[in-house]
């Protein structure tokens, strides 16, 4: 019997070709519309502010009625037209603009150059995807408020509305909100993540099935967990894609509870993102076999596929665990004031280089570290402790393998 090739999404995205109505909606289909949430979002897709000011009440809907247009209009009172472009008409647009602006090639972190936009091409070709149509996206980046959220809504041919949100992008501040979660809860981005699907489950009815890669699978649960109940009853799946936890206390909160049993929590074997804070124990976890080593696997076009279906291990690596112990022992023992003087004092310091996204902090090198040694001479004792301690983590953790 032949054995069948290993392959990765880039291969499930170009083969798997059945309708949603033939093959129903798999693990891989969640990390599929979660990886296209890192898209540039064109003009031609619907905001969600805009739609919200058109449809969100009965009373907007009579004063957005358009009389050259009143079937469409009077079919608007009773039901919210999901009329965003098809995924293929998105990646044509894209692939015009990309051409001058490669922001793929800028925002992709830790994926080869010109893994995305091989991934967004076949979708685009794809029956089984270029159908979908995408709608109500809402991208937000603030400095000041320290947060980086996008998120956006696609439409199947079952009538099931997948909500999929975008994980941590390239920026410092996208990373130092990730790090904000250790001592603020909820960071502006989870509060984000909760009104976005209230609207979307208040515009559109179906069942709701909610995704995210990086901290986007966490922006996914707390979204769910917090949703008005006539919305969370429609939701039939969660899916975390090596995303962090949360502390303790939410694990075992109720919200968390009314939510557990439909969280799928997909980690590579090596995970470090993904063990970072707590987990529950009674989340379906799935763990992937990576091409990849240390860090490097938090990007999911490392993780393997036999066709359909990822490539399994039995647990995550010992280093994985002993960096998550190690972590979550570092962080109990630090006060939340402790914590928050940590992460100021290491996102300072990267601060100082002078960039703002971490390819830009790699791609310096060397011509950098006199700003930040400066920064860092600069800090207090206990300061520099705590960026030591977490600097000989991530290492360790990075480098074992």
């Amino acid at each position: 019997m032949e054995e069948q090739r290993t392959g990765t999404i880039l291969d499930y995205a170009r083969t798997q070709t059945r309708d949603f109505t033939e093959y129903p909606f798999q693990t891989a289909d969640a990390l599929v519309f979660a990886l296209l949430s890192y898209d540039l979002i064109p003009q031609s897709v619907p905001r969600l502010k805009s739609l919200v000011a058109r449809y969100g009440s009965l009373s907007r809907r009579v004063r957005s009625f358009d009389w050259r247009h009143p079937v469409a209009s009077a079919q608007a009172l009773v039901r919210v037209p999901f009329d965003g472009p098809t995924m293929r008409q998105v990646e044509q647009e894209l692939t015009l603009y990309e051409e001058h602006h490669p922001y793929l090639e800028e925002h992709a972190g830790f994926v080869p150059a010109g893994t995305p936009r091989r991934f967004y091409r076949s979708i685009a070709h794809n029956p089984r995807f270029a159908i979908t149509r995408v709608n109500a996206a809402d991208e937000r980046f603030d400095l000041d408020q320290q947060t980086q959220f996008a998120a956006m809504t696609f439409l199947l041919p079952t009538g099931t509305l997948v909500v999929a949100f975008r994980g941590t992008d390239d920026s410092l501040v996208g990373w130092k909100e990730d790090f904000n979660m250790a001592f603020t809860y909820p960071v502006p981005a989870q509060k984000q993540a909760a009104d976005y699907l209230e609207h979307v489950g208040a515009l559109w009815s179906g069942d709701i099935v909610l995704t995210g890669h990086s901290k986007g699978g966490n922006l996914a649960i707390y979204a769910a967990m917090n949703a008005p109940d006539a919305i969370k009853d429609r939701i039939t799946r969660i899916y975390t894609l090596d995303g962090p936890g949360f502390s303790p206390e939410v694990i075992h909160s109720y919200e968390y509870s009314t939510v557990v049993h439909r969280i799928t929590r997909v980690i590579p074997d090596g995970s470090i993102i993904g063990m970072l804070l707590t987990h529950s124990p009674h989340a379906h976890r799935i763990v992937v076999k990576s091409s990849a080593d240390g860090l490097m696997q938090h990007s999911c076009y490392t993780w393997l596929m036999h066709g359909d279906q990822f490539v399994q291990e039995p647990d995550v690596t010992s280093t994985s665990r002993s960096f998550a112990e190690a972590m979550n022992s570092w962080l109990g023992g630090m006060t939340q004031r402790q914590r928050e003087h940590g992460v100021e004092a290491l996102f300072r310091v990267l601060a100082s280089s002078g960039h703002g996204t971490i390819t830009e902090l790699m791609t310096a090198g060397p011509r950098i570290i006199p700003d930040m040694l400066g920064s860092y001479v600069g800090l207090s004792g206990e300061e520099r402790k705590y960026i030591n301690q977490a600097l000989w983590m991530l290492a360790g953790a990075t480098l074992h393998h």
